[in-house]
């Protein structure tokens, strides 16, 4: 359901207190025009310039619900009388979903952060009644091909172990359950790649880099104005800036069409460049403090307006910030409505805010929550992401599983840092050659085992992957070896080992031909329990024999074994 399109255009800006307004429809037709003349006096003008800052200086903290919510309500109705006026009382009379593309010159880009989604059109904020507000500069929409023989979706989520904690995980599970139903239950040709635990520079340069490129990128993570948080390799925080994104994100701009930015401030101006766009003295403190990355004395544009200005591409970004809850509830309930029923991004995004908003605001949905997302670029007004379906007969699946392993954990909490440095010793150019999980029972070694090794299928690092359990604690270990021998045999295709295990000087002698082929293949084995073989000395227990521990050092020629 694509609905109308208007255009609402910035004409004769004076400054940011006088500008026009003029609204036509799809076809050029005239409807309404408004002149603004803003008081600068007015306590509400403070509001429209920093609306975060305003509820946190006038909310009481015993009732800051009740005190946001009707703060929020008193300042949308001013903007809605005097920001928006007569185009306001237009807009309210569409019956059924508008999308308005706002354009703005250049001179006038501070108007792009403004919180336009509190605006009350007649009696409701534009999210409330089925408009859906687009920000651009210029330009007439793009269009966008369909997608070819599948939809090629990037998941990417960093949570740097000196930063505070994120629900990435419980996002990330929920995402991929959703994107495995639509490939399973209704055949859709969905190929999704998730990076996570060692989200650095150079290993989402690596899969932008690929040459089939990216319909769809979802970030998921810490931000600030005109920054997005990655990892270094030692699993600190890297401040991205705009610039240097989308240098990095060109990499996909050939097939790129929407970036969702679900981090903090992703859509928010920094001082710099609010200074600038009111025309403030800026003191020198802050003429030396450059956004991060910055070069030249240009001011560095949001991350939402660098995208859709460089790359041509739509993207959904955070005015303000965003909690967990309302972050995944959002996406997925965006993704659904987009890729399942065929909706454009602009009514996906209505349905979906609507849906989160339904049970009210609380402390994971506050009211700010309703001018939080916000659309960009010109491509935004009318994209449609429709998956193809998969060819008749043909298995489809966005993400395979591990049939020989446990099944993933729903949920998973912490180990973010052992995570990312067992991520980045299984790394292509890594020159480790195994991970060892080690502390007392019950520890979660079990569990960060799974985590990585299913985080591992789903990139292409490694061809197959083996699930061995040794015995219990103070369990009969005789036949150890045999057993680890079976389960390769049978979770390897081709791989013979069982023949060989029982007849010492045949298994040494036939070692060699293991490590070659540990060598040859990208082969990922997860021992587990493999405490139980050895005594405190590190040596072979009595039975498991000196065979375990050969086969242990050989298995250290593959590329990844836990």
């Amino acid at each position: 359901m694509a609905g109308e399109t208007l255009l609402l255009e910035v004409k004769d800006f004076k400054d940011p207190l006088h500008w026009r307004w003029v609204l036509t429809d799809g076809k050029g037709k005239f409807l309404q025009d408004f002149e603004v003349d803003l008081d600068s006096s007015d306590p509400n003008y403070s509001a429209f310039l920093d609306l975060e800052s305003f509820l946190e200086t006038h909310s009481a903290p015993d009732k800051w619900l009740d005190d946001e919510t009707r703060l929020i309500y008193q300042v949308g109705s001013w903007m809605g009388k005097e920001a928006l006026g007569r185009i306001g009382e237009r807009l309210a009379k569409f019956s059924t979903p508008v999308t308005v593309r706002v354009v703005v010159p250049q001179e006038a880009s501070g108007l792009l952060y403004r919180p336009w989604e509190i605006a009350v059109v007649g009696d409701k904020p534009p999210a409330l009644r089925n408009v859906s507000l687009v920000f651009d500069f210029s330009g007439e929409p793009l269009k966008t091909d369909p997608i070819p023989d599948r939809l090629r979706m990037l998941a990417v989520f960093s949570l740097p172990t000196d930063q505070s904690a994120l629900s990435l995980r419980r996002e990330r599970y929920e995402l991929m359950k959703l994107i495995n139903q639509l490939a399973r239950s209704r055949g859709l040709a969905i190929e999704m790649r998730v990076l996570q635990y060692g989200t650095t520079r150079q290993s989402l340069q690596e899969v932008l880099e690929e040459g089939e490129g990216w319909d769809l990128i979802h970030f998921s993570g810490h931000g600030d104005k005109a920054t997005l948080i990655l990892e270094n390799p030692d699993g600190s925080y890297d401040p991205v800036s705009s610039e240097d994104l989308s240098a990095l994100l060109s990499l996909a701009s050939g097939r790129l069409k929407l970036v969702t930015l679900s981090a903090c401030l992703s859509a928010a101006a920094t001082l710099q460049e609010t200074l600038e766009w009111l025309n403030v003295r800026k003191p020198e403190q802050i003429r030396g403090a450059q956004a991060c990355g910055s070069s030249g004395n240009a001011p560095m544009s949001a991350l939402a307006v660098e995208l859709m200005t460089k790359l041509g591409c739509a993207a959904l970004a955070m005015r303000y910030p965003v909690g967990d809850d309302f972050a995944i509830n959002l996406s997925t309930e965006l993704y659904r409505l987009m890729l399942e029923k065929g909706n454009t991004l602009t009514r996906s995004l209505q349905l979906a805010m609507q849906n989160s908003l339904n049970a009210g605001y609380n402390a994971a949905t506050p009211p700010l929550s309703l001018a939080t997302p916000a659309l960009f670029g010109s491509r935004a007004a009318d994209l449609i992401l429709r998956p193809p379906r998969a060819p008749t007969g043909q298995l489809v699946s966005a993400t395979e599983g591990l049939p020989y392993f446990p099944a993933e954990p729903k949920r998973f909490v912490g180990r973010t840092g052992a995570l990312g440095r067992a991520s980045s010793a299984l790394a292509p150019e890594s020159e480790m050659r195994g991970v060892l999980f080690h502390g007392m029972a019950g520890a979660g070694k079990t569990s960060c085992a799974l985590e990585i090794s299913y985080h591992q299928r789903r990139s292409p690092r490694f061809q197959y992957f083996v699930w061995h359990e040794a015995p219990k604690e103070d369990s009969d270990i005789e036949g150890a070896l045999a057993s680890l021998a079976v389960d390769m045999e049978m979770q390897l295709p081709g791989f013979k080992m069982a023949h060989v295990v029982d007849q010492a000087k045949e298994f040494r002698a036939w070692l060699p031909n293991l490590s070659e082929i540990l060598e040859q293949n990208a082969i990922l084995i997860v021992l587990d329990n493999l405490e139980n073989l050895l005594t405190s000395e590190e040596n072979g227990r009595t039975n498991a024999g000196a065979g375990s521990c050969r086969l242990c050092w050989s298995m250290r020629a593959s590329p990844g074994w836990f």
